[in-house]
């Protein structure tokens, strides 16, 4: 029996978390199983990254760019901020991912979706 918990705890460690456009479709996945409704992906040419995307989720834009590490990711929250601008809005790396999402039609008063968003980011 020690074997075999052994043998699972093994196998749970040897899953990496998913990285490059896998990554961004495994986020996308995971609104959906949330219960929000993200619209198709769409090439972005911003100077936030080269392999950016963005959609809309429920009447808020969201820009979600792949990078090679997370640190990369990370470094990348200030663009992701100037791409919000004046509006509400975060730019959070998640892994490799940097998800910035922009309230400029005012549909998140209370931030809500906002938040979701995030959570939901395996």
């Amino acid at each position: 029996m020690r074997y075999l918990a052994l043998v699972i705890a093994i196998a749970a460690c040897g899953k990496a978390a998913p990285t490059g456009s896998a990554a961004r479709d495994a986020l996308v996945a995971a609104w959906k199983t949330g219960g929000l409704d993200p619209g198709a992906l769409a090439p972005a040419k911003t100077d936030v990254g080269k392999d950016c995307q963005t959609t809309t989720v429920a009447k808020l834009d969201v820009l979600v760019c792949v990078y090679g590490s997370e640190a990369d990711a990370k470094a990348a929250e200030d663009p992701g901020l100037k791409w919000v601008g004046d509006t509400t809005g975060a730019a959070r790396a998640k892994g490799t991912l940097l998800i910035a999402v922009a309230d400029r039609h005012a549909a998140d008063p209370t931030g809500k979706t906002i938040n979701q968003l995030y959570k939901l980011a395996p």
